[in-house]
């Protein structure tokens, strides 16, 4: 699954699609409702309050904070350049609705592969924050790059911030050591 044929992400001359960005109203975030400028500005979650220092017993007590876990958790198992058709009710839907766009995250994310015990079984991933000594992204190299992306195809700035990041690793399925593992599958095939 690794090594499958992808789109390319968007480059510098790539052209941005000539229908006009929608008007979101309310709540609901969209590229041009928030900017995000640089790691250090990263904005707050656009669609629920993410606690700080969020806990699984804190996301379990409110729905909407659970259902943007599960969106995130679904997300990030993916691996970054994914091609997809799905997207969650926060991210802009018309006109983009109706179209495929690729996963890829902002220049300060990593993307990590869940280790497995299961041989040959489907890879697993998820994100975190990017460290000093990780290699340089690979497809969304700036935050400029990151903003076009975020145009092109209807997602908000701040889809994997800080906060969010948190919040998938709170989500994460962990061994009796606390090690990250792919599923609580996992976990009983070690007894």
């Amino acid at each position: 699954m690794g090594d499958r044929d992808t789109p390319p992400c968007s480059g510098p001359n790539t052209q941005t699609p000539q229908t006009p960005l929608p008007e979101v109203a309310g709540t609901i975030a969209s590229p041009r409702s928030i900017v995000t400028t640089s790691p250090d500005q990263a904005a707050p979650s656009s669609t629920v309050p993410i606690p700080k220092n969020p806990t699984q017993t804190l996301v379990e007590a409110d729905p909407q904070l659970k259902r943007l876990q599960q969106d995130l958790l679904v997300l990030s198992s993916l691996n970054e350049n994914s091609t997809l058709h799905w997207r969650p009710s926060w991210f802009a839907q018309e006109p983009f609705s109706k179209q495929f766009w690729t996963l890829q995250n902002p220049p300060n994310v990593v993307t990590e592969k869940l280790p497995s015990t299961v041989p040959q079984g489907r890879e697993y991933y998820t994100r975190r924050m990017r460290r000093e000594d990780d290699a340089p992204p690979y497809y969304i190299k700036s935050w400029e790059h990151w903003e076009r992306y975020c145009e092109m195809y209807g997602i908000p700035q701040d889809f994997l911030c800080k906060e969010q990041v948190e919040l998938i690793r709170v989500g994460l399925p962990r061994d009796k050591k606390g090690m990250l593992c792919r599923t609580c599958a996992e976990i009983s095939m070690e007894n």
